[in-house]
């Protein structure tokens, strides 16, 4: 039988590389696609045996794969692997035994190697902690040498497999960061709470740490930022969260009432009284009171409520008996206490009380693109209590909505996309639905597209700065890798990595 029937046909490269293409899909372990990978060299090249090899830093080898004959001890050339080193590209030696520098090797000569194909593939270093990874394949005396078109197909070979390791590197990148925005869509939704922006996620983290402890908590910021919220999520991330959560408005509750609502009172202690009654330190007992529009609290109940916080007692309108309470206190305002304390409209020593831990709750204008967050939330949530499922917001709609000031905050947000979906007529809700007027949309609009035409702009920029590296152009433009993803794909921008 002559030597041409005795050599394997070569597998046709095109084929190969479909074949390896195809491999990427069904396998998500890199290693397991480097195996294919190998499999496919040595099926393409007819070689005698193709291997995988990482070299530590010290020098020392290990065959991490193999595939072919033999096994993963046996020798290689490690000339080769230097001589790859040097020339810093693939290496083709068709014939060893008339090269003057790999003849004289042990190696060489032990194994009856022939022929030598070798490339270093340095996207794996990562996956193999920082050691270099060779792809290597030989052919031995009773095979046919290697020639220059194998060396293009072994090159190609090579750039494919570092291609596709590449690409499953970026696919399980992707897997984890989606699994860490479900985490993130998780950990943003509190109850009624949307949010996107840096001002309120501080805002969150500081409550959620003062959560734990039993310190006052003061929250500040316009009326409809969510305040009450806010509180409530204090008391049930703290230890009192079994326990009672009672939510007074102080500047709803008659002057002359105030202390009778808030420490009690005894039978016959004023006209009306026909009976003993707890006030909301007593029934909150335990737990937690929210106190909101503190600001508005009269004179003779900031000192009542300064001995609550002092002693921890409480004492009943027509009594003299002190009764002890156990109350965590979160309160709120919109108004300015230091100027109420300047003004002597507010005890000194109760604000110093109650402002252990401030909070400033931000509005919707400090909330960057918040409000479009929460417009779509509550668009989603009133048309399932509606039955009216299926509504969206036109562009024009959604400009609008990110433009406007919103005075309401996120209560005006909330009673709008309400009232739109319940006076809904088509599946798309226009801006006057919402509540915007002609010149306010227009308006809007202008303002919007400026905003977007800076955007495009300083990320234009930054990516012109850092070509093919969106980790630095994030950082240039200080926010996230993911969030300047988001935006490029909003605005349709192209790049390359």
């Amino acid at each position: 039988m002559s030597e041409t029937q005795n050599e394997k046909q070569p597998e046709d490269l095109l084929t190969t590389a479909l074949r390896m293409t195809a491999s990427m899909a069904d396998q998500d372990n890199v290693m397991a696609l480097m195996k294919q990978g190998l499999s496919l060299c040595f099926k393409v090249l007819a070689c005698e045996r193709s291997l995988l090899i990482a070299e530590k830093a010290d020098g020392t080898r290990e065959v991490i794969h193999h595939a072919g004959s033999g096994g993963k001890d046996d020798p290689y050339s490690t000339t080769a692997l230097k001589m790859v080193d040097e020339r810093k590209e693939p290496l083709l030696i068709s014939d060893t035994v008339g090269d003057k520098v790999l003849s004289t090797r042990e190696s060489i000569n032990t194994a009856d190697i022939r022929s030598v194909l070798c490339s270093r593939l340095d996207t794996l270093q990562k996956l193999f902690g920082g050691r270099k990874v060779y792809l290597y394949c030989d052919s031995r005396t009773n095979r046919r040498p290697f020639k220059p078109e194998d060396l293009e197909k072994f090159k190609l070979l090579s750039l494919l497999m570092a291609i596709l390791e590449h690409k499953s590197e970026l696919i399980a990148e992707q897997g984890a960061e989606i699994e860490q925005l479900k985490g993130l869509v998780r950990e943003r939704r509190f109850e009624d709470l949307v949010f996107h922006s840096k001002s309120f996620e501080k805002c969150l983290n500081l409550v959620r740490q003062g959560a734990a402890t039993d310190v006052p908590v003061l929250l500040t910021g316009e009326t409809g930022t969510g305040k009450e919220s806010l509180a409530r999520i204090v008391h049930k991330l703290s230890p009192r969260a079994a326990k009672p959560f009672l939510a007074v408005n102080c500047g709803a509750i008659p002057p002359n009432l105030i202390e009778s609502e808030l420490f009690g009172h005894e039978k016959g202690s004023f006209t009306g009284a026909v009976a003993m009654k707890k006030g909301y330190f007593e029934e909150a007992t335990g737990g937690t009171l929210f106190l909101d529009e503190i600001g508005e609290l009269p004179a003779p109940a900031q000192a009542h409520f300064l001995r609550v916080l002092q002693e921890g007692e409480i004492v009943r309108v027509g009594s003299t008996r002190p009764i002890k309470v156990d109350v965590r206190i979160v309160s709120a305002t919109n108004s300015d206490l230091e100027a109420a304390v300047a003004e002597n409209r507010f005890r000194k020593d109760l604000f110093y009380r109650l402002n252990v831990l401030p909070v400033h709750v931000p509005s919707i204008r400090e909330r960057e693109d918040d409000s479009l967050l929460l417009a779509r939330f509550f668009l989603k949530q009133y048309g399932e209590m509606y039955n009216n499922n299926g509504l969206h917001f036109s562009r024009e709609t959604e400009k609008a909505i990110l433009m406007y000031n919103w005075p309401g905050n996120v209560r005006e947000i909330q009673n709008r996309v309400q009232r739109a979906v319940i006076t809904a007529a088509g599946p798309a809700i226009t801006a006057e639905q919402i509540g915007f007027d002609k010149n306010e949309t227009s308006a809007s609009t202008s303002l919007y597209q400026a905003r977007e035409a800076v955007d495009r702009e300083l990320i234009a920029d930054a990516l012109k700065k850092s070509p093919g590296n969106l980790t630095n152009a994030a950082k240039i433009l200080d926010i996230d890798r993911k969030s300047l993803r988001l935006l490029l794909e909003k605005y349709g921008m192209e790049y390359k990595e």
